[in-house]
This record gives structure tokens, C-alpha cells and sequence, in this order.
């Protein structure tokens, strides 16, 4: 396929130079294969690249700023917001980038970004030790794509999240210079390279800092998980300018650099657990015991299922409830049947559908947290015909659930979308929800652009939460 921009054509002869011809994608079938990752967005690249190492993507990032092409990373494409989609360069960082190494006590382990998230959990695993970051793609989704979005999911929250295990990172920044965070050499030569980039880092560190109402909002606004925007979380929690800049790479979304390697802390993994599915006829009650749970019991994970998405996966429970899948962890069957106690003391103060009960039979368990699992695809599948599977997530600070989660059911109503649904991850505010959109008509555009201002006058104006909790801002969320 013929490039029609000089400067992509330039880019394209430099680039030949250095990387094999079998690994740059210029043919108009595969362009249209890579215009797309797991969302609705499509853009066309001009040029695909499969990177071979960390001195490849210093020279093509060091190519593209001298000649001014705009690239874009991708890892495994899971994003379902159009994270890894372009009209220009598209470099890939997959399946040559999927070695690690484990500290000698498994406290630490250095990652490539093309290691899927799961599999990093079974390499820790041995050592009984786990990868905390937990989306709900870690079987598809690789390191890269999880830290640059700060993507979560049920069990890490805010406080076992990429930006809070992270250690040290390896970068590649946009003039090709590559820094290892970690490495007391590259620190050295980076501070006599870079002398004036470190001294801003510090300059804006020390400007948040005088303002003592700002320190506070940023604190406040990142109690909660939230991903809107570049990360500025990093400005507050550390002095030093490089574990800044390590830190800033984490939700960046490839903008600031591209991340060859990181060290994370891996996270304990205890040996029992058990979960229970509760029922209530009303969401209302369903989240004042999430807000009860929150401050006062053992819970690794609570998520929310609404009545739309449980009749999506087939529960055959009862119409119009509302569910919570609970699940915690122990050392011991002791410990777990003390914590298990613990949690239903709280339980047994809201009227359940049904009585509730823990199960640690696997296949029980199993078949509670496959629908949690089956929720999207399944929504996704019952869509109109030429409509799309939209999916948001916002988050509320955990007080205002019981009200908010009602606003929102009530918004999504009157904006004309009822067959949308709610779940997510409640004990931390997080939710997910799902409509069908189609973008045929300027009338569907209109309302889809109607909805998402009021979703956005409701999560910000009213209560001030986030309107991207986890998983990278993406296409939706970057107009606000």
C-alpha cells in the first residue's frame, strides 16, 4: 500500500535501515487488522511496527521525534476504550518482550511488558506470591498495557494497584534517551544529560507543594481509584525526581514514554478463601451493606450485579434482584472461618433474598464468579444489530453509593437507554456500565453525547468522583 505522507515516507525509508522488513506492516490488510483493539474506535495506521528490543524503539522513537510522526504502543490490544489504535505509527511490543526475572526472595519481580498478566501470577506462584493488578482481561492482557493504564479490577483497589507496587521502571523516552529508574548509572548519566528535565520535575513538584489546598485535592481526589488524566499523584507521594518520573509513566497511557521493563512488589497469596453470593430485592440495601462491609469487614472483593446483568448471564435466582459476590482470604481454614464470621455479623444486618452462605467448594465459587465474568460478553451478545457494547467506569467515594447508585440507574433511564446495566466493583465505588449505542444518525450521536455530559455533571458536578476509575481514560473519557 502507497504512503501518501512524506513524512511517514521518510520514516518509513529511515526505519528500513534498521528493522527487518518482515516485522514493518505496510499492506493495506493488515493496516485494516491493527486499526482496532478491543473497543469500538477504529483508526487506520500508516505503518505497523513489531519491536524487537529496547534499542529498536530508542532509534524509531528517536527517528519519529526528529522527523515529527506521532507513534503510538500497544501490547496485547485489550483496551476497550481505543488506547492502542492510531492513524499514524503503531509499535508493538508483544511476544519479544516476555522476559522477567524473580528477586531471590520473590518480594520484587522485573517485568517486560509483553507478559501476560495471569502468567505472571502462575510464575509467582511457587514462591506464594502473586501479581496484584487484577482486570478482568489479566488471561489476555499483558504487563505493558495493565501499568501504562493502571488498569485494576476486584481485588487490588487503590492499594495493591501498578502505581502502588511499582518500583523502579525502565523507560524509553521520546528523543530515544533510555532510563533505567533503578540503576544508580543511568541516574548518573541521566542527571548530566537531562539536567533541566529533572529540575522541572522538581519545579512542579515544589509548586503543588506550596499550595496546601492543592496537596489536599490531589490526596482526596486519589483516595478513590481514578485514572482521568495524566497521573499527578507522584508529585505528593515521593521526593525524589526519578521515582517521580516512574510513577508518572503508570496511567500515562503511552503519552510520556514508552516502558521497556518495571519492577514491581508482588503481593502475598494466601492459600484459602471462600465467597457467597447475596441477593436483595432492593440496590438501595444492596449498597448500604457494601458501605457497612467497606468500613467494617474482612472482604478482599465485593461486586455489584444489577437485575440487568444478572438476567444477562442467566441466574436463575429470581427477576429484579440485586447481587453481591463477596470473597475473602486466610492463611488458615481458622483464620478464614473467623473472618467469614466477621463478615456475616455485618451481612445479617440487611434483609437478604435469601439466606447467604460461603462456600469454599471450588466449583461453586467457580460458577458465582463466571457470571461476574460472563457479564459483558453476555450483555454484549443481546445487543441490537448494529449497535455497540459500550462499557464505562466511574467511581464514587464509598458514602455516597446508596445515592449515587440510584442517580445513575435513574439517569441512564431518562437519557433512553433501559436496557442499560450496572456492576462493578462496589467496595470501591467502581462501576461499570454497559449500553448498546449506535452511531447511524446525528440523533444517536446526539443522545450518546447528551448521556455521557450528564454522566459527567452527575460523577463530578454532584458527588466528585472519577470519571475514569481504572483501565486507562481511552477515546470516551478524553474530551473531559
Amino acid at each position: 500500500m502507497a504512503i501518501d505522507s512524506p513524512l511517514h515516507q521518510e520514516f518509513l525509508h529511515e526505519i528500513e535501515q534498521f528493522v527487518d522488513r518482515d516485522r514493518i506492516y505496510t499492506d493495506e490488510l493488515r493496516l485494516l487488522a491493527w486499526g482496532t483493539d478491543a473497543g469500538f474506535y477504529r483508526l487506520i495506521p500508516k505503518i505497523v511496527v513489531r519491536a524487537n528490543d529496547e534499542t529498536e524503539v530508542s532509534r524509531l522513537l528517536k527517528t519519529a521525534s526528529r522527523i515529527g510522526v506521532p507513534v503510538t504502543f500497544r501490547a496485547a490490544g485489550t483496551s476497550l476504550s481505543g488506547q492502542a489504535i492510531t492513524d499514524s505509527v503503531l509499535v508493538v511490543a508483544g511476544k519479544s518482550w516476555e522476559r522477567y526475572e524473580v528477586s531471590p526472595d520473590a518480594e520484587y519481580i522485573t517485568l517486560q511488558p509483553g507478559i501476560i498478566g495471569s502468567r505472571v501470577s502462575e510464575i509467582l506462584a511457587p514462591y506464594g506470591r502473586m501479581f496484584a493488578p487484577d482486570p478482568a482481561s489479566k488471561k489476555a492482557a499483558m504487563v505493558g498495557g495493565i501499568i501504562i493504564n493502571n488498569a485494576s479490577g476486584m481485588n487490588c483497589g487503590t492499594h495493591a494497584n501498578s502505581d502502588r507496587i511499582l518500583k523502579s521502571a525502565r523507560i524509553v523516552l521520546a528523543d530515544g534517551t533510555i532510563l533505567d529508574t533503578g540503576d544508580p548509572e543511568s541516574r548518573k548519566r541521566f542527571a548530566e544529560s537531562h539536567p533541566e528535565f529533572l529540575k522541572e520535575i522538581e519545579n512542579i513538584r515544589q509548586l503543588i507543594l506550596a499550595n496546601s489546598h492543592l496537596t489536599a485535592r490531589i490526596r482526596h481526589k486519589y483516595s478513590i481509584k481514578n485514572v482521568t488524566g495524566l497521573n499527578i499523584l507522584p508529585f505528593v507521594r515521593f521526593e525524589d525526581p526519578f521515582d517521580i518520573i516512574a510513577h508518572l509513566m503508570v496511567g500515562s497511557e503511552g503519552t510520556l514514554g514508552f516502558l521497556s521493563s518495571a519492577t514491581v512488589a508482588t503481593s502475598h497469596l494466601y492459600p484459602c478463601s471462600a465467597s457467597a453470593m447475596l441477593y436483595f430485592s432492593d440496590i438501595s440495601e444492596a449498597c448500604r451493606c457494601v458501605v457497612a462491609l467497606k468500613k467494617g469487614a474482612p472482604v478482599e472483593s465485593c461486586e455489584l450485579l444489577d437485575s440487568k446483568s444478572l438476567a444477562s448471564v442467566n441466574d436463575p435466582t429470581g427477576k429484579g434482584l440485586t447481587a453481591l459476590l463477596l470473597d475473602t482470604k486466610a492463611d488458615t481454614e481458622a483464620e478464614l472461618n473467623e473472618k467469614i464470621d466477621r463478615i456475616m455479623k455485618v451481612v445479617n444486618e440487611f434483609p437478604l433474598f435469601k439466606p447467604a452462605h460461603f462456600s469454599t467448594d471450588p466449583a461453586e465459587t467457580a460458577a458465582w464468579w463466571a457470571l461476574r465474568s460472563g457479564i459483558f460478553p453476555s450483555v454484549g451478545g443481546t445487543r441490537p444489530t448494529g449497535t455497540t457494547a459500550l462499557i464505562e467506569d466511574i467511581a464514587f467515594y464509598i458514602d455516597d453509593l446508596p445515592q449515587a447508585t440510584r442517580d445513575l440507574l435513574r439517569l441512564l433511564k431518562e437519557c433512553g437507554y433501559e436496557d442499560a446495566c450496572i456492576y462493578g466493583h462496589a467496595l470501591e465505588g467502581n462501576y461499570h456500565f454497559i449500553i448498546a449505542q449506535s452511531f447511524k444518525t446525528k440523533a444517536d450521536i446526539e443522545k450518546y453525547r447528551n448521556m455521557m455530559e450528564k454522566i459527567e455533571e452527575l460523577v463530578v458536578g454532584k458527588y466528585d468522583g472519577s470519571l475514569k476509575a481504572e483501565h486507562g481514560v481511552g477515546r470516551n473519557m478524553a474530551p473531559f
